[in-house]
């Protein structure tokens, strides 16, 4: 089993030029009623329609390039920028707090005080970063399908070209989310 990740990603190797990989993934966006997306060579994303997208959908960043064999597409789910920009933020307002909090609680403990700030708040900063990756975690599995929707997409638009005609997990070289690249 993988280890859980923000922003999941995979890669394929296809058996095209990255000029008809990229070609392929563009004319299923057009002719999808389901996903959105824009391509500009090496690179290309697929989202949600604008009707269906919610705070947690998802959207495909790809990555194409030229390699001995064919095309490498590195591929990541992500979350809307906006979304990603507030999930940010988020996280460095916890650092600053346990930051400040750290230099708080020492120099008091230099003065001979207690550090109240160790022993109340460092558990609260730590308890809101397991909410934060939770919540994270949370959003991603409520986007699960869509993400999957994204996924069959890609795989439809690369029918034909040396991975159409197998699950995607089952082909060397293919690292399933969460794996490293």
């Amino acid at each position: 089993m993988s280890q859980p990740s923000i922003r999941p990603r995979f890669q394929l190797l296809v058996d095209a030029p990255c000029a008809d990989v990229l070609e392929r993934i563009e004319a299923r966006i057009e002719q999808s009623d389901v996903t959105r997306g824009w391509v500009s060579s090496p690179y290309a994303e697929l989202r949600v329609r604008a009707e269906d997208r919610q705070l947690w959908s998802p959207r495909m960043s790809i990555h194409a390039e030229e390699v001995e064999g064919g095309t490498l597409l590195l591929c990541r789910m992500q979350p809307e920028p906006d979304v990603w920009t507030a999930y940010v933020a988020m996280w460095s307002v916890l650092g600053a707090a346990a930051l400040g909090g750290l230099v708080f609680g020492a120099s008091r403990w230099v003065m001979g005080s207690l550090p109240w700030w160790v022993v109340v708040g460092a558990p609260a900063v730590g308890l809101l970063c397991v909410v934060l990756y939770a919540t994270a975690l949370a959003g991603q599995r409520r986007g699960a399908p869509q993400m999957g929707q994204l996924q069959r997409e890609l795989y439809d638009a690369l029918r034909g070209l040396g991975i159409g005609d197998e699950p995607l997990d089952d082909r060397p070289g293919v690292q399933g989310f969460g794996a490293p690249l």
